[in-house]
């Protein structure tokens, strides 16, 4: 018994030590955070990457400096590449890794944040499930894996800018380019519905198409 008490207030004291020191060793600094949060929340990008719904996994997409995954790769497409969302908020998650809540747009934040249950802290029992039913099918979440320590900021701060500019397009619009390439790989989705992704009109979307070679 009186080794367990021992136990319990060793990890207590090491608890509260970090607490204390402000969170673990390899945790974003909050400097870092409070930086970011000023010049991104709140902002509507558009996206390089499709994303997947925060319905499908706990981390639905985990991006790093090898690049995008999915925690489940068969799940449906909820973002996709050249759509514009909404980045509601950025949170350190513990640990050397940042938490990005993504909605379609800030009216539909609004409207699932007044009335989807409030998101569970992880970890709780039934979290799972309270995080899909808060999540539905207007949000999600991306979850940002960072190579550099909390003794780094600079590092860090850097690090996290290179990846947002990997996910969204900031500050910058894409080019003709990639809008064409874009078209051209998803030829088969009606032209209406590829006008309102990249923002050309449907006219310049034809004659894309009918400029294309033909599809292998």
């Amino acid at each position: 018994m009186r080794r367990a008490k021992d136990v319990a207030s060793a990890v207590a004291g090491g608890i509260l030590a970090m607490v204390l020191a402000g969170g673990p060793a390899g945790a974003v600094g909050r400097d870092v955070i409070k930086d970011l949060r000023g010049n991104y929340e709140g902002r509507s990008f558009r996206l390089r990457i499709d994303l997947r719904p925060a319905s499908q996994a706990i981390e639905p997409n985990v991006l790093s400096i090898e690049g995008i995954g999915y925690g489940r790769e068969e799940s449906a497409v909820l973002f996709g590449r050249f759509e514009q969302v909404f980045l509601e908020r950025i949170t350190s998650e513990g640990g050397a890794r940042v938490a990005l809540t993504v909605y379609r747009n800030e009216e539909e934040m609004k409207r699932l944040r007044a009335s989807a249950i409030p998101p569970p802290i992880m970890g709780m029992p039934g979290a799972t499930q309270t995080l899909a039913n808060f999540a539905m099918t207007g949000s999600t979440t991306v979850m940002l894996e960072l190579e550099a320590g909390k003794k780094d900021p600079d590092g860090q701060r850097r690090e996290i800018e290179s990846l947002l500019a990997r996910l969204f397009y900031v500050d910058t619009e894409p080019t003709r380019e990639e809008l064409e390439e874009f078209v051209i790989a998803h030829r088969l989705q009606p032209i209406g519905r590829l006008a309102a992704v990249t923002g050309l009109p449907q006219d310049a979307v034809r004659r894309i198409l009918e400029a294309a070679p033909p599809a292998n």
